[in-house]
C-alpha cells in the first residue's frame, strides 16, 4: 500500500504537471482504466474525487485550458459532490464512455490524439490534448496471499483483506488480536484509512488496557488417549488455536484455549473422535434431540 513517501513523491509530480498546464490548452483525463472490467471489477474509489481536485487545480492555475473527464460512471460520493458541481460551472466537461465504445489514444507523428464517441450530440470526438492523465485500478498488495496465511486472516475475492463483519467488527479479523485499517482492507481515501486506523488503534488499546481478558466458555478439549496425533486439526483450525506437543515419545494435539472460538472444525474433522467441545458433547447433543423427540411424540 502507499506510503507517506509514495503521497510526497506524487504531490511533486501532482505540482510539476500543474506547472507544466500553464502551456496546455487540453487536458484529457479518463477514468477506470483497467477497472470495473472483468479481470478487475472493483471500483478504484479515489479516482474520481482526484480526477475533480486536479481539474479544478488546473482551471484555477490556467482558466482557458479545456479540461475533459472521461468517465463511466462519476462516483463522488458525499461532500465531494459539492466539487462535481463547482468544475462543471467552471467548464470541465464530463463526457460518459461504456465498455463497448472506450476511448482510444494514439501517437500519431509526435503528437497525442484522444478518439472518444460523445453521447449527447451522438458523434464520435477527436482531440489533441497536450496532456493525458489515466486514472488506472487500484490492486491489492501481491503480499497480501501470504500474509493473510502468515496470520490465518481471509481475502476477498479481490484480493483485499476481509473483516469480522461489516458493521458489529468493521477493523477485527475473526482471529484475535490482529486488526485492520486502510487500503488492505479496499481502496479509499486517506481520511477515510486515518478513521479507520484511529477506530483499530482503539480495538487494540481495550485489549491492552485489561490485566485479565474472559475467554470462549465453548472450546476444543482432546482426549490423549485417542488422539493420534494425525495433525489434521492443527491443519484446519482457522484460528491456529491447536498445536502438537510431545508426550511419551508421541504427538498429542494440545489446544490453547486463549485462542479457540469453539467452531467446532476439528472436532469433525477429527477421525478418532479424540476433540470434543465444551458443553456440545454427543451425550449432550443426543440428549437434546431425545428431549426433542419426546416433546414432538407428546
Amino acid at each position: 500500500m502507499r506510503g507517506y513517501a509514495d503521497d510526497v513523491a506524487l504531490a511533486i509530480a501532482r505540482e510539476k504537471i500543474v506547472n507544466e498546464v500553464f502551456n496546455a490548452k487540453n487536458v484529457v483525463m479518463i477514468q477506470c482504466v483497467g477497472a470495473r472490467s472483468e479481470e478487475r471489477p472493483n471500483c478504484a474509489r479515489i479516482c474520481c474525487g482526484q480526477a475533480i481536485k486536479n481539474a479544478l487545480k488546473i482551471k484555477e492555475t490556467s482558466p482557458k485550458t479545456e479540461v475533459y473527464i472521461l468517465y463511466k460512471d462519476m462516483r463522488t460520493y458525499g461532500f465531494k459532490e459539492d466539487y462535481y458541481r463547482e468544475a462543471a460551472q467552471k467548464g470541465v466537461l464530463f463526457v460518459n464512455y461504456e465498455d463497448e465504445r472506450k476511448p482510444r489514444v494514439l501517437d500519431e507523428n509526435g503528437k497525442l490524439k484522444v478518439t472518444f464517441w460523445e453521447p449527447v450530440i451522438n458523434e464520435e470526438v477527436e482531440i489533441e490534448p497536450d496532456l493525458v492523465v489515466l486514472s488506472v485500478a487500484t490492486i491489492p498488495n501481491s503480499d497480501n496471499k501470504r500474509v493473510a496465511e502468515l496470520l490465518k486472516v481471509p481475502l476477498t475475492k479481490d484480493g483485499f483483506f476481509l473483516e469480522a463483519h461489516m458493521k458489529l467488527r468493521p477493523v477485527d479479523f475473526a482471529t484475535e488480536g490482529v486488526f485492520l485499517c486502510g487500503m488492505a482492507h479496499s481502496p479509499k481515501y486517506i481520511d477515510e484509512s486515518i478513521a479507520q486506523a484511529c477506530a483499530a488503534a482503539a480495538r487494540a488499546t481495550t485489549i491492552l488496557s485489561k490485566l485479565t481478558l474472559e475467554m470462549e466458555g465453548i472450546v476444543a478439549n482432546v482426549n490423549e488417549d485417542l488422539c493420534s496425533g494425525c495433525r489434521i486439526c492443527e491443519y484446519l483450525c482457522p484460528y491456529s488455536a491447536i498445536e502438537m506437543k510431545e508426550k511419551d515419545g508421541k504427538p498429542i494435539a494440545h489446544v490453547i484455549e486463549a485462542l479457540c472460538k469453539g467452531c467446532g472444525v476439528c472436532g469433525t474433522a477429527c477421525p478418532t473422535k479424540a476433540i470434543i467441545m465444551g458443553h456440545f458433547t454427543t451425550e449432550e447433543i443426543l440428549a437434546q434431540v431425545k428431549a426433542a423427540l419426546v416433546e414432538v411424540q407428546a
